[in-house]
């Protein structure tokens, strides 16, 4: 069976077992992955919903902010970002997404971005995570997941259709909304935009590339720059140049795509 349709049945486990909560299944546990806690069949709580109840306007609980981070280092020091690419819920419909990229962007005329300009944009999603994560929360209040793209899709949209008839907007329902349909516009023309660009736990995954037990290794003897695995890859990293890239989820298409054997798993360093 090839990587990618193991990642898929992998993909699709998470997501069923993420909305377990359907059937009166709940956890205490926090998700591994960025999804909503607000989400009526969830089954457990978004690491970032939890870090922000943890600093909210100040009132610091010491060990509710370790648990989310305790619960995330334990399993990005096995296996690092490829929680993005094999586990994650928004990944998946990402994926689903993807091929539609380059058609769309081919009949729109967009230009491609620059490689400095990309390299730069990535810093984004540190940004959001410092301000709209940790600094908001800790001197307004709730900032992030009141605006959550990923909260208001599998959250608020749901909430609404199940109960639309006593549904009451707050003042939080319009700007999410703009967010959501900017997030649907990202995801659409520019292939995994959001884990590029914006997704504040990817930039909490990105620093346990560099010392997970699992990495993406390239065989310099074998690899011939072909610049096949940099077409399939898609974070847009320069597969053949890169020694545990932060940006890179482990996905395994540069894996499948490599034909000289070049590129594989590797345990350890």
């Amino acid at each position: 069976m090839r990587l990618q349709t193991k990642r898929l049945f992998s993909q699709l486990f998470f997501l069923t077992s993420a909305n377990l909560g359907i059937f009166g299944i709940k956890t205490g546990l926090c998700y591994p992955f960025f999804y909503c806690h607000s989400c009526p069949a969830a089954i457990a709580g978004c690491p970032l919903g939890v870090i922000e109840h943890s600093i909210y306007r100040g009132r610091l609980s010491l060990s509710l902010l370790l648990y989310p981070f305790l619960i995330l280092g334990a399993i990005c020091l096995i296996i690092g970002r490829a929680v993005c690419g094999w586990l994650c819920p928004i990944g998946l419909l990402q994926r689903a997404t993807y091929p539609l990229s380059d058609k769309i962007r081919k009949r729109l005329g967009l230009p491609d971005l620059s490689p400095t300009l990309i390299s730069r944009a990535r810093y984004i999603k540190y940004g959001v995570f410092i301000v709209l994560v940790v600094v908001t929360t800790y001197t307004l209040g709730f900032m992030f997941t009141d605006i959550c793209p990923v909260g208001f899709l599998v959250g608020t949209l749901p909430v609404y259709s199940l109960n639309h008839d006593k549904f009451v907007p707050n003042q939080f329902f319009v700007p999410a909304l703009i967010v959501f349909i900017l997030f649907i516009i990202l995801i659409i023309i520019s292939g995994r935009g959001w884990c590029k660009y914006f997704c504040p736990l990817g930039a909490i995954f990105a620093l346990f590339n560099k010392i997970s037990l699992l990495s993406v290794h390239v065989d310099k003897d074998k690899c011939v720059h072909c610049n096949i695995c940099v077409k399939a890859c898609p974070m847009g990293i320069d597969v053949p140049n890169m020694y545990r890239d932060p940006e890179c989820i482990l996905c395994g298409k540069c894996i499948d795509a490599c034909p000289h054997g070049a590129i594989s798993y590797r345990v350890g360093r």
